[in-house]
């Protein structure tokens, strides 16, 4: 038995014919090759013992009584089981038409009457080849598409850890650039902070000495303003370079939220613009040092004032992001998080000062300091939460701040 034909054993062949002599003819032809051999009577009983028998080969007679071999074939071709499986007719002689007939109805090959052995054994060794060359082509295909998904699946897992990667990058990046700029502030607002108090001095000293020289007092109002700048910018340093732990506490965030633009609107920080808040309700605390974050809500509140200096509407929103939106924007939160979102209708921000937005000292506006987005930056990193941007330069701007959600 060479190698072929043992693959081809116990393979399923299922006879269909009315006659019990040629069964038995058929059967002592293919039992010694060891197939597998089940025996249907009529059309209607091959309809039944086919799908559960599942055969790889179909032997069916076209003359029977009840419904024919056509009727029959046609029938196993429309059930998934037998959809498949090659049929080949038994036919008492080698009439055309039969023939035509039986490849109509989705016949394969055929075998006449009186069967002659070989040819029987040829026509079935073929097609049951050939059904096992197909089932193996298939078995390989779904191999090869279960490994492409496999790969598929790896690749968008190395694509969503290469994001993350990245992220953690230019966080540590940031935090780095922070820290160094933290450390040069600390320094600086010491050595700036001595000799401007004592200018600020010698200047209140010579205005009351001079208080009839109008030009001389005009020169010294130019100095204490630009003093007065100064000591804005070494404040803003000094809340920078704060290396004080954070006081955490359970914290409502809307609440803080609402306390926080009520006293904007109070002061006149909020003029001439629409506050709208959407603020999803049943909010879990979080924990957080409520002064710092005044300040950051704050701060991103007042500057999407000054990108609306006629008019225009921000909105703030918070969420508890759920299934497809679950994805903190740092990618390094675990679990929970709240979301916080300032956006107004402004002017947007040029994609080339995107990345530099949360740079110390960075602003477009000369009358800034440039610390404030950096410091809401650093305050947020300190809460383990993320803070980002998206705009679209000459419409509308969004600052989103995650914040993990702690027990």
């Amino acid at each position: 038995m060479n190698n072929k034909s043992f693959e081809l054993a116990g393979m399923k062949i299922l006879i269909v014919d009315d006659t019990a002599p040629n069964i038995d003819v058929l059967r002592k032809t293919l039992e010694p090759k060891q197939y597998e051999i089940a025996v249907a009577l009529s059309g209607e009983a091959a309809l039944t013992v086919a799908p559960k028998f599942a055969p790889d080969l179909i032997l069916l007679d076209i003359r029977m009584p009840g419904i024919d071999g056509y009727e029959t074939c046609r029938k196993l071709k429309t059930t998934d089981p037998t959809k498949q499986t090659p049929v080949i007719f038994i036919s008492a002689n080698n009439d055309t038409q039969d023939i035509l007939e039986g490849f109509k109805a989705g016949g394969v090959d055929y075998v006449t009457k009186p069967f002659q052995a070989e040819e029987v054994l040829a026509r079935v060794h073929t097609h049951l080849q050939l059904q096992l060359l197909i089932k193996e082509h298939e078995s390989a295909r779904a191999k090869m598409k279960s490994a492409a998904l496999e790969l598929l699946a790896k690749n968008n897992r190395l694509q969503e850890t290469l994001q993350q990667l990245q992220a953690a990058q230019k966080k540590l990046v940031q935090s780095e650039k922070l820290a160094s700029i933290g450390r040069l502030a600390e320094g600086m607002c010491h050595e700036i902070l001595n000799p401007l108090n004592n200018i600020s001095g010698l200047a209140q000293a010579i205005e009351m000495e001079r208080e009839k020289d109008e030009s001389l007092l005009k020169d010294l109002a130019s100095v204490k303003e630009e003093i007065k700048r100064i000591e804005t910018i070494t404040s803003a340093l000094v809340d920078f370079s704060a290396k004080g732990e954070t006081q955490l506490t359970p914290t409502n965030i809307n609440e803080l939220i609402q306390q926080v633009l009520e006293n904007l609107k109070n002061e006149g920080q909020l003029d001439n613009i629409e506050v709208q808040q959407k603020l999803a309700p049943d909010l879990p605390d979080s924990y957080m040092d409520t002064h710092l974050m005044r300040q950051v809500f704050a701060n991103l509140a007042t500057n999407a004032k000054d990108a609306m200096p006629e008019n225009g509407t921000l909105t703030v929103s918070t969420e508890l992001p759920t299934g497809k939106n679950k994805t903190a924007n740092s990618g390094q939160i675990e679990g929970a998080f709240l979301r916080v979102k300032f956006s107004d209708t402004g002017k947007g921000i040029p994609k080339e000062h995107l990345g530099k937005i949360f740079d110390p000292f960075f602003s477009t506006d000369q009358d800034k300091t440039g610390m404030g987005l950096a410091l809401c930056h650093s305050v947020v990193e300190k809460h383990e939460g993320s803070l980002t941007v998206v705009s679209d330069e000459g419409k509308e701007t969004t600052f989103i701040i995650d914040l993990p959600v702690r027990d």
